[in-house]
C-alpha cells in the first residue's frame, strides 16, 4: 500500500504503478481464501469482508497519495522518500520468518520457478527505472532488496540440498561398514560368551543311571 501510493505520487512508469496494485489484489484474494478454507467462512461473508477490506485499502491509498502530494508540491521530498524506503524495510522483515523456518528445518521448501520469477521481477523493475528520464534510487531499493533476499534463499536451498545428500551418503557408508564380514564377525565374537562368562540358563550335566541306563540330568 505504501509503495503503491509512492509510485503514483512519484510518477513512475505505468508498469511500476500497476505492479503494487496487482500485488495488493492477489494478497486480498489470498487472505479471503485463508478465511474461507481455514475458518470455514461462508462464500457470501467472505466476499463481503473482502470488498470491505478492498474499499478500506483504496481509501488509505488515496489518503496517503494526497498526504504525499502536498509536500511534493512544496519541494519537500522527505515524506516521499520515507514511503519508498518503509516498504523495503517491511519486505525485509517479512523474509526473516522464512529464514528462521528454513534454518530450523534445514531445507527450503520453495520452487526454483517461484524464486526465478521473483528475482526476474526485481531485476526487470530496476532496469525499467534506468530507462526512465531520471533513475529513482529510492524506488530501486525495494527491488534490489527482493533480489538479494531471494538469492540468499536460493543459496540456502542448494546448500541444504547438498548437505542433506552428503549426510545420506555418510549414513549409507556407515550402514555398509556395519554389514561387512569383518564387522559381523566382530559382532559375533562380542555376542558369544567367553570362557569366564556364565550363561543365564546353565546347561545341565547329563549322566547315565547305573541301573536303568537312562540319561538323567544332574541338577
Amino acid at each position: 500500500m505504501l509503495y503503491g501510493a509512492f509510485a503514483v505520487a512519484d510518477h513512475l512508469t505505468i508498469g511500476l504503478v500497476i505492479q503494487p496494485q496487482l500485488f495488493a489484489l492477489f494478497t486480498l484474494i489470498n487472505i479471503a481464501q485463508c478465511y474461507y478454507y481455514g475458518y470455514k467462512w461462508s462464500i457470501r461473508f467472505t466476499v463481503i469482508c473482502g470488498m470491505l477490506l478492498s474499499i478500506a485499502y483504496a481509501g488509505l491509498h488515496i489518503g496517503i497519495y494526497f498526504a504525499l502530494k502536498k509536500p511534493l508540491d512544496n519541494g519537500n521530498t522527505k515524506a516521499e522518500s520515507a514511503m519508498g524506503i518503509l516498504p523495503a524495510v517491511f519486505i525485509a522483515l517479512g523474509f526473516f520468518p522464512e529464514y528462521y523456518i528454513c534454518i530450523k528445518e534445514k531445507s527450503v521448501e520453495m520452487s526454483n520457478f517461484f524464486l526465478a520469477l521473483d528475482i526476474s521481477g526485481g531485476v526487470f523493475s530496476t532496469l525499467s527505472l534506468a530507462f526512465d528520464h531520471t533513475f529513482n534510487y529510492v524506488a530501486s531499493i525495494m527491488y534490489l532488496i527482493v533480489v538479494l533476499l531471494d538469492l540468499i534463499l536460493l543459496f540456502m536451498k542448494y546448500y541444504y540440498k547438498w548437505r542433506n545428500r552428503q549426510n545420506k551418503l555418510l549414513d549409507q557408508e556407515r550402514g555398509d561398514e556395519s554389514c561387512s564380514p569383518s564387522a559381523r564377525s566382530f559382532q559375533d565374537n562380542v555376542a558369544s560368551p567367553g570362557p569366564t562368562e556364565t550363561l543365564a540358563c546353565p546347561i545341565p550335566d547329563i549322566r547315565k543311571d547305573s541301573i536303568s541306563g537312562e540319561n538323567i540330568p544332574n541338577l
